[in-house]
């Protein structure tokens, strides 16, 4: 038994580090190949952007099975009736692994999304980000403009409240970006709880760690809500979007101690 759970434990080293080669492959072939003849062949710019998302979460929905079929990891999405990335809706998450975009991306391959501002200067990835016309953070003063301006065009977009991945052992801590977002532009807020046990690709751990039993993930999509209805009551526009922002804080987190006492 110890000697199994030892080759498991090797395989999933090796299987790990393949799959993030395959992973940085892909993203070569895509951004030098396959995003560029996008824009010699398709003008219509609404056109090129709805293929250029659809590929991306494809191509992200492929990896994420990937890395189970090659026993990886292991994978349970509830709340599937709550998937529809055509609804004019603010998603928002927590972030506890380094491939929770991978997760959300391949799930709601429609949103947009916003994106380091680094991405957009990379040689080999800015085609791929132009056609799919993310949100960049390059200029943050900009930043809430352009998410509030995108979410009363029509569309769905995906935040992450924490801005960057959870610590183990804290608590949530969102910053106030997501929340106000969602009260400027009075929309549904779709909360997904991302969950993973034990812990892989956290902040606090390098990508190659593996843990000893291969880690699940349970990615939980709960019902939409008005951010009005989370926003309502009396005071000021920042007492409000306080307000708000708490809200889905309790929510996201009090789901997620559902799971872990559950699990």
């Amino acid at each position: 038994m110890r000697l199994l759970k030892f080759i498991d434990h090797i395989w999933r080293l090796i299987a790990t580090t393949l799959s993030f080669i395959v992973f940085g492959i892909g993203g070569l072939i895509m951004g030098v190949l396959v995003f560029p003849l996008l824009f010699v062949f398709i003008r219509d710019s609404e056109r090129r952007k709805f293929i250029a998302r659809r590929l991306i979460g494809k191509a992200f929905g492929g990896f994420w099975e990937m890395m189970r079929v090659m026993r990886i990891l292991d994978y349970d999405v509830e709340g599937a009736e709550h998937i529809d990335d055509t609804r004019n809706q603010l998603i928002i998450a927590n972030h506890p692994t380094l491939i929770d975009v991978v997760i959300l991306t391949s799930l709601f391959p429609r949103a947009n999304c916003v994106i380091k501002g680094a991405v957009t200067r990379n040689l080999f990835m800015r085609s791929v980000v132009r056609a799919a016309d993310y949100i960049s953070n390059s200029q943050p003063e900009e930043l809430l403009g352009s998410c509030v301006s995108y979410l009363r065009s029509g569309g769905s977009l995906m935040l992450f409240p924490e801005g960057t991945r959870s610590r183990a052992g804290q608590g949530l801590v969102f910053k106030p970006g997501a929340a106000t977002v969602a009260a400027r532009t009075g929309v549904s807020v779709l909360p997904v709880v991302i969950r993973c046990d034990p812990l892989f690709l956290s902040k606090e751990l390098p990508w190659y760690f593996v843990p000893e039993s291969r880690p699940r993930f349970t990615i939980r999509v709960l019902p939409p809500w008005p951010a009005g209805e989370l926003a309502a009551g009396s005071g000021s526009e920042r007492v409000r979007r306080q307000r708000l922002n708490e809200s889905l804080r309790e929510r996201i987190g009090g789901e997620l101690k559902r799971m872990e006492f559950s699990g």
